[in-house]
């Protein structure tokens, strides 16, 4: 398999669509992780863990290529994190994992060690099993104790997939993904994967703007949080024909200045969910 081969992807999907999928039978389902694709690949005392840039990545996670060594030889597709910590109330995150020095890696190994979350196998010992169907892939993957294999993890039951989605989102989690019964696996994105994230849509009081492209770049809402200002041409224009600037600066979230306004504005937003820093892809619905 070459190191920088296309993996399977899932195509967007939407919530409405969840209870549809229950109801046909013909879906399982998997807990999305926000973290860093990766494959890793085993063949006797070679062992590589590929991102999606077909980079190996292996020297980043020492405590991955140390787990791996216990594996029967195979290319295993999964997601890459470190588990949130809950005193710290933050997310699974790659962040500060990759891009350090060997070295480093080791400490942060011990620290903050990162998870291989396994959800499917396209080699195993010396032959391919993409053409193998979802369910006889996965049943391969039950055979190795040393992976962590997604799925609902024991915390909620696998037969309630809809109870899973609420605790999902009532967490502030990444989502779900669907996968079609009796698939096989495929090298590009597929409509037998579907991602079902936990939008959120809230109205925001606007309270300011920062300038960084153009002159409304992001609006400001109150908490400092920011969106990009996405509106249409005519839009925008009425906007910026409208607008009446404060005198007092204001600092968001992520650190950036940006300026003060003295009218009243009400933002609709779409988001995934808030961190310290700001909201996770933000999207402007509706200004008024």
């Amino acid at each position: 398999m070459a190191r920088n081969e296309q993996v399977m992807l899932a195509m967007a999907g939407d919530e409405t669509k969840l209870d549809e999928m229950i109801a046909s039978g013909n879906w399982q389902f998997e807990v999305k992780f926000d973290g860093e694709r990766g494959k890793l690949c085993k063949s006797g005392n070679k062992i590589e863990l590929i991102n999606r840039r077909g980079k190996d990545i292996g020297s980043q996670f020492p405590e991955l290529i140390e787990m791996a060594k216990s594996l029967p030889d195979g290319v295993f597709d999964g997601e890459i994190y470190v588990p949130a910590n809950e005193a710290d109330k933050d997310k699974p995150t790659t962040g500060g994992r990759t891009n350090v020095n060997p070295k480093d890696a080791l400490i942060l190994s011990k620290i903050k060690p990162a998870v291989f979350k396994c959800w499917d196998v396209l080699k195993w010992e010396d032959h391919y099993v993409v053409d193998k169907t979802y369910e006889e892939r996965k049943e391969l993957l039950g055979r190795v104790d040393s992976l962590h294999i997604t799925g609902f993890d024991g915390v909620f039951p696998e037969e309630d997939p809809r109870k899973a989605w609420d605790e999902i989102v009532a967490g502030g989690n990444e989502g779900m993904v669907a996968k079609r019964v009796g698939s096989s696996y495929q090298f590009t994105r597929s409509s037998d994967w579907v991602k079902l994230k936990t939008w959120q849509e809230n109205d925001f009081e606007v309270i300011g703007f920062t300038s960084d492209k153009r002159e409304i770049s992001a609006l400001i809402v109150k908490g400092g949080l920011k969106v990009n200002c996405s509106l249409n041409a005519e839009q925008y224009g009425k906007l910026l024909g409208e607008l009446i600037k404060g005198e007092e600066a204001i600092k968001c979230q992520d650190g950036t200045i940006g300026t003060a306004i003295k009218n009243h504005y009400t933002a609709k937003i779409k988001y995934l969910s808030k961190t310290d820093t700001g909201l996770r892809f933000p999207i402007l619905r509706e200004l008024s």
